[in-house]
């Protein structure tokens, strides 16, 4: 468990689900993309409090890249406005100063079969992006 642990139950079941998932495709990442430093991150965000937002993931750090190309792409999944209307998201997406978005999932916040039937194409999603080295065209 990690610090994100003691909040919302959405929150604690994302973390106990993704952050297993997502190390255990850093090896893949690895082998599709050598060019590629990937880490899985989890942290919290928000305006009203610092818990408002919580975002899980793996960030693609790119070796070798031109001044004008993003240095990282990732797979981002977001549940945001906790103290409201709740919204679960999940995309690949790359770095400044491209923020392109290469695919997305926009799913109910209590939709977690959703999320987990979409996070196998999202992280192949990933693995072909990092392995390309630029957003698509």
């Amino acid at each position: 468990m990690t610090v994100l642990a003691h909040t919302h139950p959405l929150v604690r079941q994302l973390e106990n689900d993704l952050l297993p998932l997502f190390r255990a495709a850093l090896p893949a990442l690895a082998a599709a993309a050598p060019q590629a430093l990937a880490s899985v991150f989890a942290f919290s965000s928000g305006t009203a409090s610092a818990f408002q937002d919580y975002h899980f993931g793996i960030s693609c750090l790119l070796d070798d890249v031109s001044d004008d190309a993003p240095e990282e792409v990732a797979l981002l999944v977001s549940v945001t406005g906790l103290e409201s209307d709740a919204r679960l998201s999940a995309q690949v997406v790359w770095g400044q100063p491209s923020g392109r978005v290469e695919m997305q999932a926009e799913l109910q916040a209590d939709d977690l079969p959703a999320l987990h039937a979409a996070l196998p194409g999202l992280v192949d999603g990933l693995q072909q992006a990092a392995s390309r080295g630029t957003p698509a065209i």
